[in-house]
């Protein structure tokens, strides 16, 4: 990202008419650490119920200060809410390595039953001027280990859409993936 862009905003309040209302959907696809425990992606978490979290005066710090990017970016107006699209749009960036250069993306959770989500036009729009804005392609998750690399039109030579997925993507743990990220970072700012 070079200086004269804006900074990515991983947090904010609920743009006005926006609410979760019925949508409990990132209590099912993404992962959540916890002190005790990890509730992994694509399980219901145990307290969902129908008015949405029933320790919700009392949620844990993670679920607390989490908002999907639907309610709060204002780039993402055109979105629908995520339990009507089948995914839910990360605030938090993710780091990969891409040719050994580590790389944030935008981390969309998309419900496996409903894989081809990721294909909404509006979404694609809103990545294409994620990346017009911030340099930024995406990284659509199936699950923590299941994942395609997505690679914005005007990021080719094609000028389309690129897939990265299957056979090319090296799926490691989070720890694995964390350890090679912050080693690829470190080179980086030793090579200036």
């Amino acid at each position: 990202m070079t200086d004269n862009k804006p900074g990515f905003t991983i947090y904010g309040e609920p743009i006005r008419g926006r609410s979760c209302g019925s949508c409990k959907l990132c209590c099912t696809l993404l992962p959540v650490e916890l002190e005790t425990s990890k509730k992994p992606a694509n399980v219901k978490c145990q307290h969902v119920c129908s008015k949405g979290c029933s320790i919700y005066e009392n949620r844990p710090a993670p679920c607390r200060y989490f908002n999907c990017r639907w309610l709060f970016d204002k780039h993402a107006d055109n979105l629908r809410r995520p339990d009507k699209t089948g995914y839910v749009i990360d605030p938090m960036l993710d780091g990969i390595l891409a040719d050994e250069k580590a790389m944030d993306v935008i981390q969309v959770w998309v419900d496996p039953e409903r894989r081809d989500a990721h294909r909404d036009p509006e979404l694609r729009e809103y990545l294409s001027r994620m990346f017009d804005i911030y340099r930024l392609p995406a990284i659509i998750r199936w699950s923590s280990t299941k994942a395609m690399f997505l690679i914005p039109p005007q990021a080719t030579k094609e000028g389309e859409w690129m897939e990265i997925g299957g056979d090319h993507m090296n799926m490691k743990t989070e720890i694995e993936m964390k350890a090679l990220y912050n080693q690829a970072v470190q080179e980086e700012i030793k090579d200036g």
